[in-house]
C-alpha cells in the first residue's frame, strides 16, 4: 500500500479567517469510507495551509490513485483550478475528480474543463470510494452510479445514485485533519473560546426555497439520524476536543419536534456544559414548537438560532416559496426574546421582479426586529445570486440572466459585486445594481463586522480591529437605518482591503 493513496483538496473560499474556517466536511465525508477500508488519505485544506502548493507537489510525487476536489460556486472554483493545474503539470495520468454543490449542479459543463476527469453528482460518500477502487483495479466506470466522466471524446452520464441511508454514515474521521485549526472563538456565542462546527445530524431539506440548491440536489428529502447517532455525533467531539460550544450544520434540525426534544434532553442528561446553534431554523417551525421544547432547547445550551428570514416583503417571500410571512418573522423574533434565545437573521435583496420599495421593506423589517429585540443579530443583507439547479433559476434566465458558459467563467460569480455587464442581475439598471452592492457592504460593516472581529483569536488584534472599525460601523449602521446606500465612497476602501487580504493569488476571469 502506498504512503498516500488519495489526495483530497478543499480550496480557499475567498473569505477565510477565524471562525469562518470550518472543518472541510465535504471531503471528510468522502474520506471516511476510504479511511475505514485502509486507504491512506491526505487532506489538503488551502484555507489553513499557507504552503499547500508545496504539500500538494510532495504528495503527488508519491503517485496517488487519484485526486478529489470539492468546490462551491464562485471564488472557490478559481483556487480549485489552481490545484488541478498543479496536478496536471506533474502528471497527466492521475485522475482528477470534482464534487460539491457546483459540479453537482452543472456536471457536464464542469466536465468539459480540461482540469476535470470525473464529476461526482450529489452525495459522493460511496461513489467516490467506488471510483478509487475502479481506478486502482482498472475497473468499469460505467457501473458506478451518480458520476459523469469522459470516455475519449464522449461524455458519459451514469444513472442517478439513490440517496444514502444516513444511519449508516461513518463517524467523522477527525484524525485526518488538525482539528485545533478549526476550533475558534465563535461569531455568535460571545463567551465561547473553543467552538467547532461538528457537522450534520441530518441531511437534506423538504422545502423549496427558490434561491437554494440544497433541496434540489437532495431531492427535497429530509433524512434524520436517530437520536442515539445524533447524540454520538455531538457528545464525542465535545469531550474529545474539550469544546465549550458547537455549531450543528443541519439544513433543518427542528422538523421532527419529538426528535429535537429528545436530542436536547440527551445533551442535558450527558452533563455537557456547552452553548450551541444550528444553521437551519425555519421561522414557521420554530413558531410551532411547544413551549416545553423551546425550554429544553435553552436548557441544553441553544444560545443562538439562525433564522432564514430572507425578505421583508410578503410578495417576495411568496415568489421565493419561502412558506412564511413578514408577520411570522416578527412573531419568531418575539418568541425567541421571550425564552432568552438570540435570533440571528439572514436577509436577501435583488430578486427577479423585486422593486426598491420592497428592498426598503426588508431594511424596515431589520429595523423593527432590532427594535423589538435588541439582542437580535443579523448576517449580511446579501444580494440574490441565481445558481444552477435552484427553483428561481428558470425565472432568472427568462429575465435576462447570462450564466457563464464554462467552469472558469463561474469563478467571479460572487466577487463581481456591481455586476458591471448585467449578467447576474439584468432586471436592474447598473445604477441600481451598484446600490444593491453598496447595501450588501453597508450591512456587512453595520452588522457582521463586529461578530467577525470577535472570532479573531489574538486579543490585541481584536482590540485594534474594533478600534479601527468602530467609527465606520457606527456610520454604516446610521446609513442603513436611513436607507442611505445609494452613495457610499467610503466603501471603496473596504472593498480594496477585502480583495488584497482575502483574494491573494486570485485571478479574475
Amino acid at each position: 500500500m502506498k504512503e498516500i493513496d488519495v489526495i483530497l483538496i478543499y480550496p480557499k473560499t475567498g473569505v477565510d479567517f477565524g471562525a469562518t474556517i470550518a472543518p472541510p466536511h465535504s471531503v471528510l465525508a468522502i474520506a471516511a469510507p476510504l479511511n475505514k477500508r485502509g486507504y491512506k488519505v491526505k487532506i489538503i485544506d488551502q484555507r489553513t495551509n499557507h504552503f499547500w502548493k508545496d504539500e500538494l507537489i510532495d504528495s503527488l510525487r508519491k503517485e496517488p490513485i487519484c485526486v478529489g476536489i470539492s468546490s462551491m460556486t464562485g471564488t472557490q472554483i478559481s483556487f480549485a483550478i489552481q490545484a488541478a493545474k498543479i496536478v496536471r503539470t506533474l502528471s497527466d495520468k492521475i485522475p482528477i475528480v470534482w464534487g460539491g454543490t457546483h459540479p453537482s449542479s452543472v456536471p457536464e459543463q464542469t466536465l468539459a474543463d480540461e482540469h476535470v476527469d470525473v464529476v461526482c453528482v450529489g452525495e459522493g460518500d460511496i461513489a467516490f470510494t467506488e471510483l478509487v477502487e475502479a481506478f486502482k483495479e482498472n475497473g468499469d466506470l460505467y457501473k458506478i452510479q451518480g458520476i459523469v466522466f469522459k470516455d475519449g471524446i464522449q461524455t458519459v452520464v451514469t444513472p442517478q445514485r439513490p440517496l444514502l441511508d444516513v444511519e449508516e454514515l461513518l463517524p467523522v474521521p477527525w484524525e485526518l485533519i488538525d482539528v485545533e485549526k478549526y476550533i475558534h472563538r465563535d461569531f455568535y456565542l460571545k463567551k465561547a473560546k473553543r467552538s467547532l462546527d461538528i457537522g450534520q445530524t441530518s441531511r437534506g431539506c423538504p422545502f423549496e426555497c427558490g434561491f437554494c440548491s440544497s433541496a434540489t440536489l437532495r431531492l427535497r428529502k429530509w433524512r434524520p439520524m436517530s437520536v442515539e447517532k445524533s447524540l454520538s455525533r455531538i457528545i464525542e467531539p465535545v469531550r474529545r476536543f474539550n469544546l465549550d460550544s458547537i455549531w450543528i450544520r443541519d439544513d433543518e434540525f427542528y422538523i421532527d419536534k419529538n426528535r429535537t426534544y429528545a436530542i436536547c434532553q440527551g445533551i442535558v442528561k450527558s452533563g455537557l456544559k456547552i452553548k450551541w446553534y444550528t444553521s437551519g431554523t425555519r421561522i414557521d417551525i420554530f413558531n410551532q414548537l411547544p413551549d416545553e421544547t423551546v425550554v429544553m432547547l435553552k436548557k441544553s445550551g441553544a444560545d443562538t438560532l439562525k433564522f432564514g428570514a430572507e425578505s421583508g416583503s410578503n410578495r417576495i417571500l411568496e415568489l421565493m416559496k419561502k412558506g412564511i410571512t413578514r408577520e411570522e418573522i416578527i412573531k419568531a423574533n418575539l418568541k425567541a426574546k421571550k425564552f432568552g434565545i438570540i435570533p440571528a437573521f439572514a436577509l436577501m435583496v435583488g430578486f427577479p421582479t423585486e422593486t426598491f420599495d420592497e428592498i426598503n421593506q426588508t431594511i424596515e423589517l431589520f429595523i423593527q426586529l432590532k427594535k423589538d429585540n435588541p439582542r437580535a443579530e443579523f448576517e449580511v443583507i446579501g444580494a440574490y445570486l441565481a445558481f444552477p439547479g435552484t427553483p428561481l433559476y428558470k425565472l432568472a434566465l427568462k429575465m435576462g440572466l447570462k450564466p457563464p458558459q464554462s467552469l472558469q467563467g463561474w469563478t467571479n460569480w460572487l466577487s463581481d459585486e456591481y455586476d458591471i455587464e448585467g449578467r447576474k442581475l439584468p432586471w436592474f439598471k447598473y445604477s441600481e445594481r451598484k446600490k444593491i452592492g453598496n447595501l450588501t457592504y453597508t450591512s456587512i460593516l453595520a452588522n457582521s463586522s463586529s461578530n467577525a472581529i470577535g472570532g479573531v483569536e489574538n486579543g490585541f488584534v481584536r482590540f485594534i480591529l474594533r478600534l479601527i472599525f468602530a467609527p465606520l460601523r457606527c456610520l454604516e449602521k446610521f446609513k442603513l437605518r436611513k436607507k442611505w446606500y445609494g452613495f457610499a465612497p467610503e466603501l471603496d476602501l473596504a472593498r480594496f482591503l477585502r480583495r488584497k487580504i482575502f483574494y491573494c493569488n486570485y485571478k479574475y476571469e
